[in-house]
């Protein structure tokens, strides 16, 4: 029951505030009245009965206090009142309260924008049933160049049959299928998939279902699994499709069902899976068992059984390359080696960094932003210094001021937070905007209660950490010279020490975004200015498939329409290669020998290209010696290549590669067996990685080693999407049931492969313009409260004759002071930063003294700015006013 009464008598002191005071107030003054007329009833007069009344029960006021400290609810109705006047002491202050609220909602609002994308990516698991167990098994082929390299068929079921703590694999290899019939014809990014792929990854069709085993043929696949954005596009979305037969490469298939809007395969880019693949068909079910041991190309992902962990999943992956390794000689001396890493790992591997470094970087901002508000906080405190001593002397214990002062900070933050989340979902629509469409992962972001539980939590621990530097106004408080003196002169050297460390660290971190920012702007002008090996300048590209198997009639056609392109009016050039560059389709590879006697088990790897007569000299891949391909270079001659610096540097060091024997694999045997002659040498062209020489490159002729679909390229004099219709009314002149694709100039290819670091960089400069201003704004407010605190020392000196340079002097010192000592700490954090985010660079050295030096100008410059206001209020100082106002 006593519980129960404490209850309902801390209900009546929160929602009937008002009547219990006016319950006490009659209760005090008939208490009074009463010791009064006994006063009376002894003869005393109704004055000094009432004086005598006040006296005994110790004051009015005193005794209500005394009866609220042991009424129930006590503390609670303290802190609803000290929130109550925190609300009234914020308001009185609109300037201060908007300032600080503006800045927290800024680094609130970036910390909680990146931090949804990094939830999203980083923290939240794959889209998938029980996503930690899936795992991604590559080809370990590090010593030949190809460290991440896709399975052979044998090499898939070995680790089906043979592996103990994996319930099963999957495999893919995405390319592309014709799709006609009643609709205009269309060329459809596809995945060949084995049966138990989707079950395997735990993902389900929204209609119909995915593939079983008796869905395999050997033959051409009978069934087909669209996704979503296809059988929306191109069915308007009628479920009545699952069940009907639709024309696949000329080949009747049966829908079988749709994936839904949210499926995406996320893996990692140099998977060549794109995320946006329009179906999925059965391999023939004879490719994968027949195919060769060394015919890579399936990338294969299993799941682990409950409970087993990373380590032992790579450790039953590296027993079943063991057997096989001694059981089959065409390994070799080198065997096999199988590297197997999280699914999540990797399809996050490449954006990793950059959105760590993004999320540091934001994470600095918001220690920038609540540093200024602390600053701003320790001069209100000083300001309000002879308040707070007038409160204390009154009765006040530091106790009750210094609760009083953290609810004040508390509500300030908080506010400070909501305003945060609402410009942090702005931040997110303004990132997404930004991305490029290369980026697209990041649209899964979302400003959800994760992410605004984590944002308020960080935001409020700093408001309870940095709320510590006002209180350590009111703790050295001194009641005497606060009560003695005006607001001004309490604010003393104490509270510009603490103000004057919280913006040295302000500008310390600032050099760190700011040297960071300059480092990536560096490293992204040199990626640009990298030579890629090519020339993109007034190129489309797009998308063709032969209809045809047969060797002799695909050469044929590639012929034609490389003829009705080139006559095109204002085509410059014609050509077809088997890739573009820096694009999804699956990377073409394998060994290569320039001495027949070697062990073609530790044979080096090279990345194949085709090129058609005429496609070198289009793409301005520079040839050092030899030829280029002609027409004659066909199906009818010899096997000719052509190859880069870094191969004929190796195979032949000091002697020409013109004219030399290469053995090779271009129709993907599993060995390399085809000799060939080499016709001249490139120099090495990037198109894997605009910074980085992956892998040695043979190049063959399109005539020679037709790769399906291919890769159409026109030069253009003028702008190349003008050519874009005459393209597409040219091949319909050719055949009107062909489907052309991927319709883009070459640069767009380019501009995507840089497009992670341009995405980075433009993020760093954006945080470090914010952090620039937050510091100079607390730059600002430092000096010009100091201006404030120093007039009177100002008009003494003016009147003794100081010059207004030499009060220039006097503030630009101070200034220069605190801008000395953050740049002086800054730059010696910034050596560490620059280090860690070294993956983010190119062409630049993490301790370059160039950058660091183009830094100091940048802050000099903020603090200049910051300084200029106070100096012209120093300037303003009269001698004869300030000392009338002492």
């Amino acid at each position: 029951m006593r519980l129960f009464s404490r209850i309902a008598g801390v209900w009546r002191s929160l929602l009937r505030r008002d009547q219990l005071e006016a319950d006490l107030n009659d209760e005090v003054h008939g208490y009074m009245e009463e010791i009064a007329r006994r006063a009376m009833a002894r003869g005393m007069g109704a004055e000094a009965a009432r004086r005598v009344a006040a006296m005994e029960i110790g004051g009015v006021d005193q005794l209500k206090e005394q009866v609220r400290d042991v009424r129930a609810g006590r503390l609670l109705d303290e802190i609803c009142r000290d929130v109550s006047y925190a609300v009234r002491m914020l308001r009185r202050a609109p300037t201060f309260t908007a300032t600080a609220v503006a800045t927290l909602a800024l680094g609130v609002g970036a910390n909680t924008a990146i931090f949804s994308v990094v939830h999203a990516l980083l923290l939240q698991p794959l889209p998938y049933a029980d996503s930690a167990r899936l795992m991604m098994v590559w080809a370990d082929q590090s010593a030949e160049g190809y460290p991440r390299a896709p399975l052979s068929g044998p090499e898939l079921i070995d680790l089906d049959q043979r592996a103990s703590v994996f319930e099963g694999f999957g495999a893919i290899w995405a390319t592309t299928a014709a799709l006609t019939g009643d609709d205009e014809p269309e060329q459809l990014r596809i995945g060949l998939v084995t049966p138990d792929f989707f079950s395997v990854l735990g993902a389900h069709a929204a209609l119909g279902r995915t593939f079983v085993d008796t869905d395999v043929t050997n033959g051409p696949p009978s069934a087909i699994l669209l996704g979503s954005a296809l059988w929306q596009r191109r069915y308007g979305a009628d479920p009545s499709v699952v069940g009907k037969r639709i024309l696949v490469n000329g080949q009747p298939v049966t829908v079988i069902g749709v994936m839904p809007a949210t499926f995406k395969l996320l893996m990692a880019p140099d998977a060549s899976v794109p995320d946006n693949l329009d179906a999925w068909l059965l391999f023939d079910g004879r490719r994968i068992p027949t195919a060769p041991r060394g015919q890579r190309f399936l990338r294969v992902v299993g799941r682990t059984r409950h409970g087993v962990t990373v380590s032992d999943a790579r450790a039953d992956i590296d027993r079943v390359a063991a057997e096989i390794s001694k059981e089959f000689a065409v390994y070799g001396a080198a065997g096999r080696k199988f590297d197997t890493v999280p699914l999540h790992a990797e399809s996050v591997r490449e954006i990793r960094a950059p959105l760590l470094a993004a999320f540091v970087g934001v994470a600095i901002l918001l220690v920038i932003a609540c540093v200024n508000v602390a600053s701003l906080q320790v001069a209100r405190a000083a300001a309000r210094s002879r308040e707070t001593a007038v409160r204390i002397a009154l009765g006040a214990g530091y106790g009750r001021v210094l609760r009083q002062h953290l609810i004040e900070s508390l509500l300030l933050t908080a506010l400070g937070a909501i305003a945060g989340i609402v410009v942090g979902r702005w931040g997110l629509a303004g990132l997404l905007a930004l991305a490029p469409p290369s980026l697209d992962r990041l649209a899964a972001a979302r400003v959800n209660v994760p992410v605004v539980v984590f944002s308020i939590a960080v935001v409020m621990t700093w408001g309870v950490i940095l709320s510590i530097a006002p209180l350590s106004e009111v703790v050295r408080l001194k009641l005497a010279t606060a009560v003695r003196f005006d607001a001004a002169r309490a604010g003393s050297s104490a509270s510009q020490r603490v103000r004057a460390m919280l913006i040295a660290g302000q500008v310390a971190m600032s050099v760190v975004l700011v040297v960071a920012a300059l480092m990536l702007v560096r490293s992204f002008l040199n990626v640009q200015s990298a030579d890629l090996g090519f020339d993109v300048r007034g190129v489309q590209s797009f998308r063709v498939a032969a209809r045809t198997p047969n060797p002799e009639v695909a050469v044929a056609f590639g012929r034609h329409m490389q003829d009705a392109l080139s006559a095109l009016p204002g085509v410059v050039a014609a050509g077809s290669l088997s890739h573009a560059p820096y694009d999804h389709v699956p990377n073409w590879g394998g060994a290569y020998l320039s001495d027949a006697g070697r062990d073609p088990s530790t044979a080096p790897q090279a990345d194949y290209r085709t090129l058609s007569p005429g496609a070198l000299e289009l793409m301005g891949i520079e040839l050092v010696e030899g030829r280029s391909f002609t027409e004659d270079d066909d199906i009818t001659t010899g096997f000719v290549v052509i190859v880069d610096t870094r191969l004929a540097k190796g195979a032949w060091p000091g002697q020409s590669a013109v004219g030399k024997r290469l053995i090779v694999d271009p129709f993907v045997s599993g060995q390399p067996h085809i000799a060939a002659t080499v016709i001249g040498v490139v120099n090495h062209v990037r198109h894997r990685s605009p910074v980085e020489e992956v892998r040695d490159q043979v190049y063959f002729s399109q005539r020679q080693a037709l790769r399906n679909p291919s890769v159409y390229v026109v030069k253009t004099a003028g702008e190349t999407s003008a050519i874009v219709p005459a393209i597409r009314e040219a091949i319909k002149s050719i055949d009107p049931t062909l489907p052309i694709y991927d319709v883009r100039p070459l640069a767009v290819y380019v501009d995507d492969a840089r497009a992670t670091r341009a995405f980075t960089m433009q993020l760093a400069v954006i945080f470090a313009i914010v952090s620039l201003s937050l510091a100079a704004v607390g730059i600002y407010g430092v000096i010009a409260y100091s201006v404030a605190l120093r007039h009177r020392e100002f008009g003494v000196r003016q009147a003794l004759g100081a010059t207004s340079r030499a009060i220039v002097l006097l503030v630009f010192r101070d200034g220069a002071r605190l801008l000395g000592t953050g740049l002086v700490a800054g730059f010696l954090v910034a050596t560490l930063a620059t280090s860690l985010m070294r993956s983010l660079l190119y062409g630049v050295n993490p301790l370059d003294p160039i950058t660091f030096m183009t830094a100091v100008p940048v802050l000099m410059l903020t603090g200049l700015v910051a300084l200029v206001t106070p100096v012209r209020r120093a300037l303003r100082v009269a001698p004869g006013e300030s000392l009338r106002a002492e």
